[in-house]
């Protein structure tokens, strides 16, 4: 008989922008396993729906594709945007939004999937965590009261104000 351990502290710490964290199905690699997430890199599956996750976390292409599938969470959507790459465009959220019918988050990693910079419920930026070199930074403090820096991705506010002008 062989038996197969795998190490669960292997990868980064996924941090939620919500607290407390519902069970998460992060749908890519360089994560830990923790009780409330389980990872799916290889995108939605039928082990996802299994898990039966009340939020879903990933690259863009994995969770529009959980969005196309019609994937229903009850909680949040965090999209990961990495270096190099555009922040979240308001019609991506627009679309996630109809698609999921929850808030959705965008969170910025490093290259060892890392959290960088996190949204938070004002959607006006996100927070700096880490690695403050080489960002557009913001020093005002946000709308949420955290006087951390954000990485500058648009003020969402603006964008509601002018949804409802």
């Amino acid at each position: 008989m062989r038996v197969i351990i795998r190490n669960r502290r292997h990868g980064a710490v996924f941090v939620h922008p919500i607290d407390p964290a519902p069970r998460t199905a992060i749908l890519a690699r360089g994560f830990r396993e923790t009780k409330l997430t389980r990872i799916f890199p290889q995108g939605w599956s039928e082990q996802a729906a299994r898990f039966a996750p009340a939020s879903v976390a990933g690259p863009r292409e994995h969770v529009f594709q959980a969005a196309r599938a019609g994937v229903r969470v009850e909680h949040s959507v965090v999209l990961f945007t990495h270096p190099g790459e555009p922040g979240l465009t308001s019609l991506e959220r627009e679309s996630l939004w109809e698609a999921f019918e929850v808030p959705v988050f965008e969170q910025y990693l490093g290259p060892n999937s890392e959290l960088l910079a996190t949204e938070c419920d004002a959607h006006s930026g996100l927070h700096v965590v880490n690695g403050y070199e080489d960002l557009d930074l913001e020093y005002d403090a946000c709308a949420c009261g955290n006087r951390a820096p954000r990485l500058v991705r648009g003020a969402r506010i603006d964008e509601l104000a002018a949804l409802l002008s």
